[in-house]
């Protein structure tokens, strides 16, 4: 695998307290990685970006150049991504949601460390042969601490791998700066401008990873309260829509669970039905059994054909909506599925766009699923 170089930059204050003078919400570590093949071309082209856009200065984000003209950020993000082949490494950290009362992450020493910590540790699970540059922080004495402190967490020669530098021994730097600050203005709702959608947009194919802290999954993504009141409008559409399958219906199995759940509606609106009370009704008005896995895929087939037929994380059985929580619950209930899905897709994507640095991105050849996870990240 190719030796990569890493450099990387910050944005936002450490600062825990609610009264942040910059109301900086949410700090942003952001990398960009290049192949050893990129990196004089990743020099000419900062080298470019100063001239064309900076009349040959240090490429700053918060720089006025690139506040005054909003445009002109996305000039520079275009001009970057269209001349250079790299991706970015993000880690975003939501401030508000942090421990404000216990632990050290109030000091800015332990903060920096903390996080920094956790950003390499992106880097080094994916990459073998690799030079990590990261923009210097605090003071001389407070960066040979970080450095080892770094250091320690991972193989023994670690130390060699990783530097602190100013954008000035390593101007590259400069180029994640302005990623690290285009992308503080996405997440920052005080920095949010009406381009904030456009940059997200330009550099979200870039990059090879996003990483939010504090991460927390849930085992249910969308979980709706349910509603004890029946919405007339919402009951007699799916009620007639059923009604309308039934009558065309053939098959008398089929019948049978649609009328069952047509009385269930009537009756008992709010109750889900159970499976075994759905077969032993069936055997009971045809004659024949009917096992669990054929109910199942005469309910995937209703619903198909456009039956509101609702099953619960949270309950067992099966009911017809009646209400605008039971469509929730309905469409929450595939939702549970589709975006675990989706994101097994993105990281399985990311793995192989990080570790080629962008030369394979498998959603590029397919197009559909693109678009799919795209929708995810937005």
């Amino acid at each position: 695998m190719e030796k990569v170089y890493i450099y990387g930059d910050e944005f936002g204050t450490s600062t825990l307290k609610n009264n942040d003078v910059k109301n900086i919400t949410h700090f942003v570590y952001a990398a960009i990685v290049v192949k050893e093949s990129q990196l004089e071309n990743a020099k000419i082209v900062r080298d470019e970006i100063s001239k064309k856009f900076f009349k040959g200065n240090i490429l700053k984000s918060n720089s006025k150049i690139l506040n005054k003209k909003k445009e002109t950020r996305l000039e520079v993000l275009d001009y970057l991504i269209n001349n250079l082949n790299f991706i970015v490494y993000l880690l975003v950290i939501d401030k508000a949601k942090l421990n404000k009362e216990k632990g050290g992450l109030r000091f800015k020493e332990v903060f920096y460390k903390y996080f920094q910590k956790i950003f390499v540790s992106q880097i080094n699970n994916n990459f073998t042969d690799f030079e990590i540059h990261m923009d210097n922080l605090i003071n001389d004495d407070y960066q040979i601490e970080l450095k080892n402190y770094i250091a320690q967490n991972y193989q023994d020669n670690f130390f060699e791998k990783y530097h602190i530098s100013d954008d000035k021994e390593e101007p590259l730097i400069q180029l994640a700066d302005i990623l690290a600050g285009s992308y503080g203005r996405v997440f920052n709702t005080a920095f949010i401008t009406d381009n904030s959608e456009a940059i997200f947009n330009r550099l979200k194919p870039i990059t090879g990873n996003i990483s939010f802290f504090p991460y927390k999954e849930d085992s249910k993504i969308f979980v709706v309260d349910e509603e004890k009141e029946i919405d007339e409008e919402l009951y007699n559409i799916v009620r007639n829509d059923a009604l309308d399958i039934f009558e065309n219906e053939k098959d008398i199995i089929i019948k049978s669970v649609i009328e069952y759940l047509l009385w269930y509606q009537k009756v008992m609106p709010f109750r889900y039905t159970q499976t075994y009370e759905i077969t032993n009704a069936l055997k009971h008005n045809t004659g024949k059994e009917v096992s669990v896995e054929n109910l199942r895929i005469i309910i995937k087939n209703l619903r198909f054909k456009g039956v509101i037929v609702v099953s619960s994380s949270s309950k067992s059985g099966y009911k017809l909506a009646v209400n605008k929580s039971d469509v929730h619950i309905y469409f929450g209930h595939y939702l549970n599925y589709i975006l675990p899905m989706l994101k097994k897709v993105e990281i399985a994507n990311s793995i192989f766009m990080n570790k080629t640095v962008g030369d394979f991105i498998p959603l590029e050849e397919m197009n559909e699923l693109k678009n799919l996870v795209d929708t995810l990240g937005k």
